[in-house]
């Protein structure tokens, strides 16, 4: 029995209102119950007053914002070359190269980073033993150092796709008027790529901004406010300080995302259909010499995740070892840690894609009466965006304490997939924009309901963005320590929490060995979604295009 046009119009409207209810209850309630808890005082502004008048806080959050700056300068500068070599100077197999290489150091937690750099530059360290270094890695340097292996992946992944998104016709005309390389890039590129720096900015800000896991490793007694955020509430329980702390860091990230937001819009409105492919130019030896020194940067970490755990003592003891792995498998149970995080990441991966293709398919292919219901949920789902995961995970425990979900594995789902819906969500909505905008009217037209429509027409023609939405909620549940840390139990443990312990107890080889499971894991996972994604590459190129 065919669906009849009341009932098929009455669908986005269930998804709808069942969406909103899952942000009320996942979002907004939670955030809530954290601004409850940061005035929980008499008078409401004491709590803040209090520690907005402490020079710890105020020196916290200028040395805050001095590391992320600093840090952000650095990485997008060299993930913007490196994008810009990446997509116009090199051969279609070395650039699929170079992008899955460029993203590696984003497979692993933070702390790793962290960590890295105490085998580098610590006293012992590697450089320092060979160049006879001796800097000051406990603090603000190490903080920077480790935050640029952090940040770059990220800013290569934003930054090379808006140089894939520029219009050749652009290049073509200033060859024309006689315009050199370098005109070519200050005049053409950098006006349309700055948008694209922006938006790199704002993501590496955030990142950089709320991340505790390398000051943690190699902050020392520099103090910032995630470390503040982490001695209050892990070290002292005190959760009506670190609700303040929380909101503090809140602030500067909203303020950011919402500027990104404002330029986000207007590169919308100025945006070009029908872009043409710039052509490779020559690949010069400067260009070569540069691109070859951040290669070899991004691989030092990469390189000494595989190779650590297998070093039997460093720098005393170099022969090779699995005791480091045994120690894992014995005493940190590493058997059960990998059953966890490969769980809660595949949960994660499941119903974050869901929620996401159900949210964006309604927000952009429902052209029924829902306008205003529909921008208020594209603004909600858009804010976790802005939301660190310090504060979203200290909201979800002040909110479901009590509750069914409280100490469960279904909770760090459900954080994972509010902390990391933003920018799937965006990924969909911008697949279904180019998906032909008659296929529902077709499918009904032929006699389909609503359900054909989904399971028959727009499923078929987003297999890529679904993996690729699996895929990103899957590799970053694995990595991901700051929005879970209040939240896990012995039960639930994963990976990337027993790296903290092994850091806070020294045992540096032993948290690498972890990592570098993590790193495989990942890997795995991002090696299965080139594979598709090359699959559907090659397909298209075999098939003759079909005019909509």
């Amino acid at each position: 029995m065919k669906n009849s046009p009341t009932t098929t119009q009455r669908k986005p409207y269930f998804l709808l209102t069942a969406l909103i209810a899952i942000v009320l209850m996942n979002l907004v309630l939670p955030l809530l119950a954290l601004l409850a808890k940061s005035v929980d005082y008499t008078p409401f502004y004491k709590g803040f007053a209090t520690v907005l008048s402490s020079s710890t806080t105020r020196s916290a959050i200028f040395n805050s914002l001095k590391v992320t700056l600093i840090s952000c300068v650095i990485s997008i500068s060299a993930a913007f070359f490196f994008a810009y070599i990446v997509e116009y100077k090199l051969s279609h197999k070395m650039r699929v190269f170079f992008r899955f290489f460029a993203l590696m150091t984003m497979l692993v937690p933070s702390i790793t980073h962290g960590i890295v750099i105490v085998y580098l530059f610590g006293k012992m360290g590697i450089f320092t033993r060979l160049f006879g270094l001796n800097l000051p890695i406990y603090g603000p340097l190490g903080i920077v150092m480790g935050s640029f292996f952090y940040a770059f992946p990220t800013a290569f992944l934003v930054l090379s796709q808006g140089f894939a998104n520029l219009d050749g016709r652009l290049f073509e005309n200033a060859v024309i008027l006689g315009a050199k390389p370098m005109r070519r890039f200050f005049d053409v590129v950098l006006p349309v790529m700055k948008y694209s720096v922006f938006s790199a900015f704002a993501v590496v800000f955030t990142m950089v901004f709320t991340d505790y896991g390398i000051p943690l490793s190699v902050g020392g007694t520099y103090s910032i406010l995630p470390l503040l955020f982490y001695k209050n509430v892990i070290g002292m329980l005190d959760f009506s300080k670190g609700a303040i702390y929380s909101t503090i860091i809140l602030v500067p990230a909203a303020v950011v995302y919402l500027l990104d937001i404002c330029y986000f819009s207007k590169k919308q409105a100025q945006s070009a259909h029908n872009l043409r492919p710039v052509k490779s130019g020559p690949f010069h030896p400067i260009q070569k010499l540069f691109f070859g020194v951040i290669s070899l940067i991004i691989a030092i970490p990469i390189v000494i995740i595989i190779a650590a755990p297998f070093i039997e003592g460093w720098p005393y003891d170099l022969t090779f070892t699995l005791r480091h792995f045994q120690r894992i498998i014995s005493v940190g149970a590493l058997g059960k840690l990998v059953a966890n995080s490969i769980l809660i990441s595949l949960l994660t991966g499941l119903v974050g894609t869901i929620l996401v293709l159900t949210a964006s398919y309604v927000y952009v292919r429902n052209k029924g009466g829902l306008q205003p219901m529909k921008k208020v949920t594209h603004g909600l789902y858009m804010t976790s965006l802005a939301i660190p995961g310090l504060a979203l995970g200290l909201a979800f425990a002040l909110f479901f304490k009590g509750t069914a979900l409280y100490n469960t594995m279904a909770i760090l789902v459900i954080v994972n997939v509010v902390h990391f819906f933003g920018s799937p969500y965006m990924m969909a909505i911008s697949h279904f924009k180019l998906l032909n905008p008659n296929l529902e009217s077709i499918c009904k037209t032929l006699g389909g309901n609503w359900f054909n429509v989904i399971f028959d027409v727009i499923l078929p023609n987003s297999k890529q963005v679904l993996t690729d939405v699996f895929i990103y909620f899957f590799t970053n549940s694995m990595v991901t320590i700051s929005a879970v840390s209040l939240l896990y139990t012995s039960k639930s443990m994963t990976l990337a929490l027993q790296i903290t312990t092994y850091n806070d107890q020294g045992h540096w080889e032993s948290a690498v060995a972890v990592s570098l499971v993590i790193l495989l894991i990942n890997t795995a996972m991002k090696l299965w979604q080139n594979y598709r994604l090359e699959h559907a590459r090659r397909l298209a190129l075999e098939q003759p295009m079909v005019e909509g």
